[in-house]
């Protein structure tokens, strides 16, 4: 296959969790270098749909509702019928390729990818390209992507092994000698002042009990870094009640903490992000976030943020911050709870240094 040359039109599926549709963005971004004639689009579901806003290595974006995030029965059934509706829109569309972009073998996608394509009545030239079953089963893939050699690989470089399918080897090296996430459009290196207060995000909200850290630890670590000099607190959660069966949220722990800071010289904001594209535009302002592993860490470090990610039970080998600066801290026990407001603090410090930041937080206490 001529690279440069390749007029391919290639579907990439990736219809899961935000942090997931992120790590494939890598991917994206080598087959866009390697195949610059290749109409690349992309096929994600209206809950992750927004982390590929103003993405320059698509020509195009696909998004459908799941049944399970309409807001009635009506409007799951109505969600249905317009999924139907795109299935056969891009079957009309003669895609060439379509990629299964996620490391599960899964017969609901391939059926999918077999429907887009035509297949079993398309030409053999169209495929279906994907990772083969944890026990090696591979029926229904035309180009079979294997899983033996993926132990200690991030996510991200998981997905770029699909690139073989092209003939791309993707570059071998550290972390950033690859290619990194992306949030949007690239952005330049933020240029770090000396007038402004370092802006720090702290994400307060985990889906799992092991990576949540007590909102008392928040409030504790803010203090400790606002000794050392003039800082700004951006804090971020995710919205609704603890016991919002569909979409739970910490409402609660952001007036806890509020409540705690109160009557303190800690200058914080409580940022209200209703919905993913304003989390995104907001964490954009940010210098340096704090948070547990989870999607807005991965959303930060596709925004070039440096990030100190606190681990519970998830693996850090496979899920840790890719391409961007961070300290990563994992507790033997597992549990987020059980890391000290001290050993994140000094994460901080570590991580500030490295990205040139102290130098600002000084002449910021100098100038009070």
């Amino acid at each position: 296959m001529s690279l440069t040359n390749s007029t391919r039109r290639i579907l990439v599926v990736r219809r899961e969790n935000i942090g997931d549709l992120i790590l494939t963005t890598p991917l994206i971004r080598l087959l866009r270098e390697q195949l610059p004639n290749a109409h690349i689009a992309a096929l994600v579901n209206s809950y992750n749909a927004p982390v590929l806003d103003q993405n320059s290595d698509l020509d195009e974006v696909f998004v459908y509702t799941k049944g399970k995030h309409a807001e009635s029965w009506w409007g799951s059934l109505v969600a249905r019928y317009e999924l139907l509706r795109l299935f056969l829109k891009l079957r009309r569309m003669q895609f060439d390729d379509v990629i299964l972009a996620e490391p599960a073998y899964t017969a609901r996608n391939i059926r999918l990818a077999r429907f887009v394509l035509g297949k079993p009545w398309s030409s053999a030239e169209r495929r279906v390209i994907g990772f083969e079953h944890d026990d090696g089963t591979n029926a229904g893939l035309d180009v079979v992507v294997s899983k033996a050699a993926i132990d200690g690989l991030h996510q991200a470089q998981i997905m770029l092994l699909i690139a073989n399918a092209y003939d791309i080897t993707p570059p071998v090296g550290t972390m950033r000698d690859l290619p990194s996430c992306r949030v949007g459009r690239p952005k330049p290196p933020a240029v770090v002042g000396l007038t402004n207060p370092l802006r720090i995000g702290l994400h307060l909200s985990a889906r799992k009990p092991s990576q949540r850290w007590p909102v008392e630890s928040f409030a504790a670590l803010a203090g400790q870094i606002q000794q050392a000099g003039a800082v700004k607190f951006s804090v971020f959660w995710s919205p609704g009640a603890t016991d919002n069966a569909l979409h739970p949220g910490d409402d609660e722990k952001a007036q806890v903490l509020k409540t705690l800071l109160a009557g303190t010289p800690i200058d914080v904001d409580f940022v209200q992000t209703h919905d993913l594209a304003t989390l995104i535009r907001r964490l954009d302002g940010v210098d340096l976030f704090i948070c547990a592993d989870g999607g807005a860490m991965h959303i930060a470090a596709g925004l070039g943020k440096p990030i100190v990610a606190l681990f519970g039970d998830s693996e850090p080998i496979r899920w840790r911050p890719w391409g961007v600066p961070h300290r990563l801290l994992q507790a033997a026990s597992h549990d987020v709870a059980d890391l000290s407001v001290d050993e994140v603090s000094v994460a901080f410090d570590e991580l500030a240094a490295e990205c040139g930041f102290q130098g600002k937080i000084r002449t910021a206490k100098i100038e009070i």
